[in-house]
């Protein structure tokens, strides 16, 4: 019952054909300046004949980006007015027809997620919109692998939404080992769970002393996928998973701690990325990792000025409670790193508030000390709309984490705050050439200045799954 229609800019050109059915008012839209043709600029078209209606939007001058805005827009207008919608390609100067086939099957997936559909009772409305369908001109030999690729990534974004968006009093730590076990179970994934006990044995005592004020025990939760003949392993994802913090010792103020159930975001990528390519059979083999705690100000909780012995062997004196994030992430760097030998490492983490002071919520954090995997995931950060920011790394930086107790101290002051963070990081990486850390803290969710986003208008966003598994795709995989 609804044609949509795809326009580069204002390129009536390559859509004119539409304009008699809708009496020549497309042209007179943008003859008159009423239509500038811009991203994600949308009108809709009520004719006398054929469709009911028929939706025009733009990608304005954005490409690929500019191309999900507009399929997103499309859909959100079509999904309380129509039943069917038909979304129509046309040739776009700069867009291959697969990617657009991808992005568009992708982004009808993640703009039609509903963050309130477990939750809500008396609002919980299904969208009126039953079936969309995509039509391109180009002609495609992999049409609907590439259709349905877009669409299996889409899925893995909004499972990773249902977890950060989930609430912290059913997705603990116990709630996190029975996601990571059910995703076991479905796709045949090795899973190993290190309780507390196990914790203990093995030293990873940074994850023991953030998890130790919490009502539900911290573990370390680890998902491997083998797609590929060998023993080796091509990537690890570590992803933070705190699922709630309130500060520790160190309380946040009640404004700081209202979205703290988001805190688990690295977590839920990091879920999300091997549910995608367990679900795609990607040949590859990654190993996904997620220390699961709750940090709250409970009696056995850790201190300021407490020493910590690391997995790694070295000392870190707390200076604030806070900063639990890099703690739990050290150890398990640590762990992974000595126990499966990845080729590279990123971990994604909701680290630092710092880093929404220098790039606000467009950009995520990126620091490397390789300069091929950071130019890599830049790359792929632009073709997937979740755009990285290289961050440096300069030894006068590990200067502000001097100790005069241990080795280190978990915070470096304020100055640089973001950096000093990943500096901590960087110290527990010893022989994995190729590592990135990815602070995601201002785009995880939708906060107040954004990352607003036709396809994602609010909640969790998922970011990092489709980084992640378009890194996999096209640079570990080439395809």
């Amino acid at each position: 019952d609804t044609l949509a229609v795809i326009i580069k800019g204002k390129d009536y050109e390559s859509v004119k054909w539409v304009d008699p059915r809708l009496g020549g008012l497309l042209e007179k839209a943008i003859f008159q300046g009423d239509f500038k043709g811009e991203a994600g600029e949308t009108l809709v078209f009520y004719p006398l004949e054929g469709f009911d209606r028929y939706i025009v939007s733009s990608i304005g001058d954005e490409g690929l980006e500019g191309f999900r805005k507009a399929v997103a827009n499309i859909v959100l207008k079509a999904m309380s007015i129509s039943k069917k919608l038909l979304i129509h390609i046309p040739p776009v100067n700069g867009i291959e027809p697969g990617d657009a086939v991808e992005q568009a099957g992708l982004t009808i997936e993640i703009t039609m997620y509903n963050p309130g559909w477990r939750y809500k009772v008396k609002e919980k409305k299904p969208p009126k919109l039953e079936k969309v369908l995509v039509n391109i001109r180009n002609s495609i030999n992999n049409l609907e692998t590439r259709l349905y690729r877009g669409k299996i990534i889409g899925e893995a974004v909004n499972y990773a939404r249902d977890i950060g968006n989930a609430p912290s009093s059913e997705m603990n730590p116990e709630g996190i080992e029975e996601k990571a076990r059910e995703l076991a179970r479905e796709y045949g994934l090795g899973l190993r769970i290190l309780h507390l006990d196990d914790l203990r044995r093995e030293g990873l005592n940074g994850v023991i002393a953030v998890g130790s004020g919490g009502g539900v025990p911290p573990r370390l939760v680890i998902l491997e996928y083998k797609g590929r003949e060998g023993k080796e392993w091509d990537l690890a994802v570590v992803g933070k998973t705190v699922t709630f913090d309130a500060g520790g010792l160190d309380l946040k103020p009640a404004s700081a701690m209202a979205d703290m159930k988001f805190d688990k975001c690295g977590g839920a990528a990091a879920l999300g990325v091997i549910k995608a390519v367990a679900e795609l059979k990607l040949p590859v083999n990654i190993v996904a990792a997620l220390p699961a705690v709750e940090n709250l100000p409970g009696p056995k909780a850790y201190k300021p000025r407490d020493v910590i012995k690391m997995y790694k062997g070295l000392t870190i004196e707390i200076g604030n409670t806070d900063a639990e994030g890099r703690i739990i992430l050290a150890d398990t760097l640590s762990y992974i790193e000595k126990n499966y030998k990845p080729s590279r490492i990123i971990d994604l983490a909701t680290l630092t508030g710092a880093i929404v002071v220098a790039l606000g919520n467009y950009a995520i954090g990126l620091f490397s000390t390789s300069d091929k995997l950071a130019n890599d995931l830049i790359w792929i950060g632009e073709y997937t709309g979740e755009r990285l920011w290289r961050m440096p790394l300069w030894k006068e930086y590990y200067e502000q984490l001097e100790s005069e107790v241990a080795d280190l101290n978990n915070i470096g002051g304020r100055p640089a705050g973001a950096i000093t963070a990943a500096a901590f990081l960087s110290k527990f990486i010893e022989e994995t050439k190729e590592w990135v850390h990815l602070d995601i803290a201002g785009t995880a969710w939708v906060q107040e200045k954004g990352p607003k986003k036709p396809y994602y208008p609010k909640g969790a966003t998922g970011i990092g799954v489709r980084l992640i598994t378009y890194y996999i795709i096209k640079k570990l995989l080439n395809q």
